[in-house]
């Protein structure tokens, strides 16, 4: 049996990136997106997989009513096991999602498909897009990149993240965590917050 995820070239893991898409640019990129791709961008900007195991996705991997996605050892880039959650935007997508039949009428396994086959590539019509929207400096890298940010900027902790993205060492998954001026400010903020509340509290005690 052929593998699907064979023509998929992963980026590799030394090379360093430091962009971070905003919420503006991704929806950019979906309004200028063919509805085939809409999906395969929302599955890699809400869980952070890597594009051969997006690409590669069965239905028997998908627990709708359970709200997870359970990846086996030969369907990750690690080769380990992993549970992927949910979350409630990316759940209603994939319930939207039609059945996908073959022209010989066979039910076709794949989540993403196009015409009445699974997707091997969207690397022509990833670039265009983003040509298009004048995204020139994003790669498809870019919003696993931006699903671990936004994963840190939410508060989950670095384990369970790492849990969730697949990252194999603290070390890559600092990597692809971006830490820019809005979160240096908002951590600023954090700490004002607190010194406020310890300088009330100590007026308090002196009262």
């Amino acid at each position: 049996m052929e593998n699907p995820v064979s023509p998929v070239t992963f980026l590799n893991e030394q090379n360093v990136r430091d962009r971070v898409l905003t919420p503006e640019e991704f929806q950019r990129m979906l309004d200028f997106s063919p509805d085939y791709l809409k999906p395969v961008l929302l599955c890699a900007y809400y869980t952070g997989m890597q594009k051969g195991e997006i690409l590669g996705l069965t239905w028997d991997r998908v627990d709708l009513k359970g709200g997870i996605i359970r990846l086996k050892k030969a369907d990750t880039k690690t080769g380990e096991c992993r549970h992927i959650p949910l979350g409630r935007e990316l759940r209603g997508v994939l319930e939207s999602l039609p059945i996908a039949l073959d022209p010989h009428g066979n039910w076709i396994r794949h989540v993403f498909t196009r015409r009445g086959r699974f997707i091997r590539s969207i690397r022509e019509i990833f670039g265009r897009v983003c040509r298009d929207v004048g995204l020139t400096d994003v790669v498809f890298h870019d919003l696993r990149h931006t699903a671990t940010t936004n994963l840190r900027r939410a508060g989950v902790d670095a384990l369970t993240a790492m849990k969730i993205t697949g990252h194999k060492t603290m070390a890559v998954f600092k990597r692809d965590n971006t830490i820019d001026e809005d979160d240096l400010k908002a951590a600023q903020r954090q700490m004002d917050t607190y010194l406020d509340t310890k300088q009330v509290k100590a007026q308090e005690e002196i009262l």
